[in-house]
C-alpha cells in the first residue's frame, strides 16, 4: 500500500489546489483563532523587516486573513496588500474579514502567484504562513516569491517544525500518532529547519531565523491538535499506514486521557520564523 505524501496545497494552479484540512466553518474558526494567538510572533517578525509606509507588500495563501491586517497597518494608507489564496472558500472569507476589519488598502483575490519564469517583481515583501508545510513544493513557491519582490526587497516565511511536538510526560500514544501523522500529511512537518537554507537556494541574501515555542495545558484550544488532526486524517490514516480502525480508536482514546490529566503539557511544534533579502 502506498505511503507517499500527497501534495495539499499547490499555490501553482488555482483549479488543481487541494488544501487537506479542508474548508469548513470550523477550520475558518481554527485559523482564526491562530491567526490570533500568533499575532505576537508575526508583529515581532515584521518588526525586523523596514518597510517605506508605502510599500506594496503581498500574504500569499492568506487564508481567511492571514497577517492581512499587520500587513495593512504597516504600509498604511499610501501602501497596498494583496492577499492571494486558491480556495474560493478562503478569499470569500478574507474578503469577508477585510471589510469588518475596514481594510482600506487591501485586495483578496482567487488565484495563485505566478512562477518564477512569468513572476513580475511587483511587491517590497513577500510573505507566507503555514503555507510551505502544506505542499510538495516548497522550493518552487519560494522561487515565485523571490522573483515576485523587487531588487532589494524582502521574503518572509513562518513555518512549523514538528521536531519539538511533543507532550509531557511522554507517551507512546502520542508518538505513533504523531509519526504516522506525520506520513500522510501531504507535506514536509520539518520544513522549519529548512527555511534558512531554502530561501539561500532562493538566491536571497541577509537571511535571519527565529523561533517562537508554544506549551499548552488541559483545557487549552491546542492541548488536543494532534487528536483533532487524528480524527481529520482518519481515512488516510487507515489508507496509507498500518493502522487498522480498532488500533486507531484505541490510540487516539487512550491519548485523550493522557492529555486530559491535570499535570500534562503538551509542547507545540516549534514556530520558526526566516526572512532574507533579494539583491
Amino acid at each position: 500500500m502506498s505511503k507517499a505524501p500527497v501534495p495539499v496545497r499547490d499555490m501553482g494552479s488555482p483549479a488543481d489546489a487541494e488544501y487537506l484540512l479542508g474548508s469548513s466553518c470550523a477550520e475558518r474558526e481554527r485559523l482564526l483563532a491562530q491567526c490570533e494567538f500568533l499575532r505576537p510572533a508575526s508583529v515581532a517578525l515584521l518588526d525586523t523587516i523596514p518597510l517605506p509606509r508605502n510599500a506594496d507588500v503581498l500574504d500569499l495563501g492568506c487564508g481567511p486573513l492571514g497577517i492581512l491586517d499587520l500587513l495593512s497597518e504597516r504600509v498604511g494608507p499610501a501602501g497596498s496588500v494583496t492577499g492571494l489564496d486558491t480556495d474560493h472558500r478562503m478569499i470569500g472569507w478574507a474578503r469577508e474579514s477585510v471589510t469588518e476589519l475596514a481594510l482600506g488598502n487591501v485586495e483578496v483575490r482567487h488565484e495563485a502567484l505566478p512562477p518564477a519564469t512569468a513572476a513580475e517583481a511587483l511587491y517590497d515583501l513577500t510573505h507566507c504562513r503555514l503555507l510551505l508545510i502544506n505542499t510538495t513544493r516548497p522550493r518552487r513557491i519560494l522561487d515565485s516569491m523571490a522573483a515576485a519582490v523587487r531588487p532589494g526587497g524582502w521574503v518572509a516565511v513562518q513555518e512549523f517544525d514538528w521536531a519539538t511536538w511533543q507532550c509531557d510526560p511522554p507517551h507512546p500514544a502520542w508518538s505513533r500518532l504523531r509519526d504516522l501523522l506525520a506520513t500522510v500529511f501531504g507535506g514536509d512537518v520539518h520544513i522549519g529547519a529548512r527555511l534558512p537554507g531554502l530561501l539561500r537556494e532562493a538566491g536571497l541574501t541577509d537571511v535571519r531565523t527565529t523561533a517562537h515555542a508554544y506549551f499548552w495545558q488541559p483545557g487549552d484550544r491546542y492541548q488536543t491538535l494532534l487528536l483533532s488532526f487524528a480524527h481529520l486524517f482518519r481515512d488516510r490514516l487507515l489508507r496509507h499506514t498500518p493502522l487498522t480502525s480498532e488500533e486507531l480508536d484505541s490510540l487516539t482514546t487512550t491519548l485523550h486521557d493522557h492529555l486530559a490529566r491535570p499535570h500534562t503539557t503538551v509542547r507545540e511544534s516549534l514556530l520558526v520564523q526566516a526572512r532574507a533579502r533579494k539583491p
